[in-house]
């Protein structure tokens, strides 16, 4: 195997770039604006309150510090998540059946991410494990298509 020390900022600009991609090749631009809000919201937002919580109070995890690291994660990698997040509000189902097939199959890519990452040496675990990140990504992201179908009911946009 090879031992190629690269820095771990890499990894979260090109997390990002491919996230940013896919987001601006999936979503239509109408879309993006109207999804922004939350996306900025459940996405930068919910990823900060994540680390906080579960890296800073609990310190069952921890990110290697780079220079762009902001509260305790890397700012590039919370930003990734809100494209991530409007692809997932964008292309949610309605049918309830495959809604729950839909939010399991995103917690486990989240999971599969979290893993990677730990592989990679960027994100170290002390308590932690994949299984508990795809648990509070299914909590995360159910907490984000509810709060999605609260604004999209009483059409109240963020923004």
């Amino acid at each position: 195997m090879l031992n190629i020390n690269v820095p771990h900022d890499i990894y979260y600009f090109a997390l990002a770039f491919l996230m940013v991609f896919f987001m601006l090749a999936l979503v239509p631009a109408p879309d993006r604006r109207e999804l922004f809000g939350l996306s900025l919201l459940w996405g930068f937002g919910g990823n900060l309150i994540f680390v906080a919580v579960f890296g800073g109070l609990l310190n069952l995890f921890h990110w290697q510090e780079t220079p762009f690291t902001f509260l305790g994660s890397p700012f590039v990698l919370n930003l990734a998540w809100s494209p991530a997040i409007m692809i997932y509000l964008y292309f949610k189902p309605e049918k309830k059946s495959l809604f729950w097939l839909y939010l399991v199959s995103f917690s486990l890519v989240s999971a599969g991410l979290d893993a990677v990452f730990n592989q990679l040496g960027s994100l170290v675990y002390i308590a932690w494990h994949p299984a508990a990140r795809f648990a509070v990504a299914v909590v995360w992201l159910l907490a984000a298509n509810i709060h999605f179908n609260y604004l999209a009911k009483n059409k109240i946009t963020l923004f």
